[in-house]
């Protein structure tokens, strides 16, 4: 049989790799945090923050790489919540019931962590993927609300944004274009992403925009679908139940940080006498 001809030539010398022990990368003592997923999010948020270009020297490339840690750091605060909510909330472990989970996640994850593997083959990049995930992961039912559906969508339009920066070095595909409108953007095709300071400030408001806008909504969902036998209407008794909900979604690292629980309470027993007497929200 005739050999085919094959050129030995070299362009770029390669050095030998060097070795990567990956088992040495991840941080064994590390404990799982206490904090709310808003806080961890907004925590995260802030030291991310800190490493965007300043306007009068601002470099768009740097722009992109916030912008991933951004997305990033919503994605964790999806997964953290999710997994939690799943982990104690009797509704939300009954949605997931028939899900499958990997023979190896059954075996070495503990228990409340187990949701972690279904949502590993959840994507929360798109408007349809993160709909679906709140409805059939949380068991949520009826119309999401305008401004968590607004939030959404715009949130949808950044991760746009991110697959261009992550898969493209930038540039714009078509299947971004069709995404983000191809009417204003088929002009733009393979053109590159100038992100400014203006610009990446305003991903970075959509975003937590969207956190903090789906943290009330689910909060009150999980509240408001409690029977109301479960509450006496005293604090001291209603405690334990209330914190559970409460520090799960309490916001105590933004400015304008969640109000102490016992005022929450009050308002939330209010606006149940108010829906009982006939007074809709």
């Amino acid at each position: 049989m005739a050999t085919t001809f094959r050129c030995r030539l070299t362009l770029s010398v390669s050095p030998a790799n060097p070795p990567l022990i990956t088992e040495q990368l991840f941080d064994q003592q590390y404990k799982e945090s206490t904090d709310s997923p808003i806080d961890e999010f907004l925590t995260r948020l802030q030291a991310i923050n800190r490493l965007a270009p300043q306007p009068t020297n601002f470099d768009p490339f740097q722009g992109q790489l916030v912008l991933l840690g951004v997305i990033a750091a919503v994605e964790s605060y999806f997964r953290t919540l999710f997994r939690r909510l799943i982990a104690f909330d009797s509704i939300c472990q009954e949605s997931v019931h028939e899900r499958d989970v990997s023979y190896g996640a059954a075996i070495h994850l503990p228990k409340d962590m187990l949701p972690e593997a279904m949502l590993e083959r959840i994507s929360f990049v798109s408007s349809e993927n993160i709909t679906k995930a709140i409805r059939e992961m949380l068991a949520i039912k009826g119309n999401l609300p305008p401004d968590l559906d607004t939030a959404i969508k715009d949130y949808a339009r950044v991760c746009q944004l991110r697959h261009c920066a992550v898969h493209r070095f930038g540039k714009l595909g078509v299947s971004n274009a069709i995404s983000l409108g191809l009417t204003g953007h088929k002009s733009l095709l393979e053109k590159p992403l100038k992100l400014d300071y203006v610009a990446l400030q305003n991903t970075i408001a959509i975003s937590t925009g969207l956190v903090k806008t789906l943290n009330n909504f689910l909060f009150n969902e999980m509240l408001s679908r409690l029977p109301a036998a479960n509450w006496s209407t005293q604090y001291v008794r209603d405690k334990p139940l209330f914190l559970s909900y409460y520090k799960l979604f309490s916001d105590k690292v933004s400015t304008n940080r969640s109000a102490q629980p016992s005022q929450i309470y009050k308002q939330f027993l209010k606006q149940r006498a108010l829906f009982a007497a006939g007074n809709r929200l």
